[in-house]
């Protein structure tokens, strides 16, 4: 097999977002440097909370998932219908060999609640594992009836904010070693309740500040005072190019590096020194035999709180030296907040249309220069580029990170 046979690339692709639930709605107000971000008090939360806002998508304007009995809230439902926008790319009978998703789900009160009322027998622990996320999506693609899935390989992952990088660079590397044919890939995060946005507040990592919903995240901008709650889901169809050109599928990119460092500074905020991020961006870029003067744009973590944007406005710094001022940095967080899992997955959808249409996505409600922030942040406004490779990155809770390489189709 050629190494050209050997890559792996993307054939589709769903989202959910609070810029929209379909990839056309999404991608134009990506482009438009629109904001999905709203006010939740007195929806989600109460008048009084005192985080205002967030990255939040009604569900009650959903659509019902066509293939799943029953109903879905929350991420089963996200990952529901994210899923479902694959299935008309995938042909009659095609082999699933593994589901690979980015959850958030796990054990918490709620189960714990309803063990003081009665046994929690197997159907209902379901419900609120990240085990039901996966069997969710295991039958949407069975129940269409085009599908079957190899229920031996349906893996959970859970690394905070790197999760869906990690789940995309999980794919690729057995992908690629021949281990799998063709996996289903995605992340979903849609922890957007009173109880978790007050722990982050706790933390001090929220903006509360009084302005305008949509001008509350404000990534690399001098006046950034944290980052804005967000939900959504994404998900793909991953696989060897080799399977791809057999069954004349749309190639919408490859997936051509993974980094993965995992420093365990602290629980929530990195290193001072980024040792660990610059470690991941550079196996990113090395793992896809490619030199730095080939990355043509970076898709920030960029989440708008003071640490983090400081600290990868050094790392970018670090790794691509004199030509950093040169390489345009964008975050997509500036216009839907951050979803945590399923950050990686969403701006991965972000990076492959910025590809397609050689346009960069801006960061938004950028004002107030910083002078530890000196980098191309493509303020406000999309750009025209010429780019064929974009690094992303994904920065977790407990030092974990998670670097991509995403490459333009050809």
């Amino acid at each position: 097999m050629t190494p050209k046979e050997r890559e792996v690339v993307i054939t589709a692709m769903g989202i959910v977002s609070p810029l929209g639930s379909n990839l056309i709605e999404f991608k134009k107000r990506m482009f438009a440097g629109e904001s999905g971000i709203c006010n939740i008090r007195g929806n989600v939360v109460g008048n009084s909370f005192p985080i205002p806002y967030a990255g939040w998508i009604d569900q009650d304007k959903l659509p019902k998932p066509t293939w799943v009995e029953g109903t879905l809230k929350d991420s089963p439902l996200f990952a529901a219908l994210a899923t479902e926008q694959l299935l008309s790319e995938l042909p009659n009978e095609a082999k699933i060999d593994a589901i690979v998703f980015g959850t958030a789900e796990n054990i918490g009160f709620d189960l714990v609640q309803e063990s003081f009322k009665h046994s929690i027998d197997d159907e209902t622990l379901k419900v609120y594992t990240a085990e039901h996320i996966l069997h969710v999506v295991s039958d949407t693609l069975k129940n269409s009836g085009k599908q079957s899935v190899d229920e031996a390989n349906l893996i959970s992952i859970n690394s905070a904010c790197a999760s869906g990088n990690q789940a995309i660079g999980m794919a690729m590397q057995r992908i690629r070693a021949g281990n799998w044919k063709r996996a289903i890939v995605g992340a979903v995060d849609t922890r957007c309740n009173g109880s978790n946005l007050m722990n982050f507040n706790m933390l001090g990592a929220l903006s509360t500040v009084d302005v305008p919903a949509n001008e509350a995240s404000r990534p690399f901008s001098g006046d950034r005072c944290g980052f804005v709650r967000g939900v959504g889901a994404a998900t793909f169809i991953i696989e060897s190019r080799k399977s791809a050109e057999e069954r004349g599928a749309n190639i919408l990119g490859v997936i051509s590096g993974y980094g993965f460092t995992s420093d365990s500074y602290r629980l929530t905020d990195g290193r001072e020194d980024a040792l660990a991020v610059i470690k991941a961006m550079n196996l990113a870029i090395e793992d896809g035999h490619l030199s730095k003067s080939d990355i043509g744009a970076i898709s920030a973590h960029g989440t708008s709180t003071p640490l983090n944007d400081r600290i990868e406005t050094k790392a970018i710094k670090e790794v691509f030296g004199e030509s950093a001022k040169q390489i345009p940095v964008t975050s997509l967080k500036s216009q839907i907040g951050h979803s945590t899992v399923a950050a990686g997955g969403i701006e991965t959808i972000a990076c492959l249309m910025m590809l397609e249409e050689q346009m960069l996505a801006p960061t938004i409600n950028y004002k107030v220069p910083d002078p530890d922030c000196d980098l191309d942040y493509v303020p406000n406004h999309a750009r025209k580029a010429t780019v064929n490779h974009i690094l992303s990155n994904n920065f977790g809770f407990g030092g974990q990170n998670a670097c991509i390489v995403i490459s333009k189709a050809n």
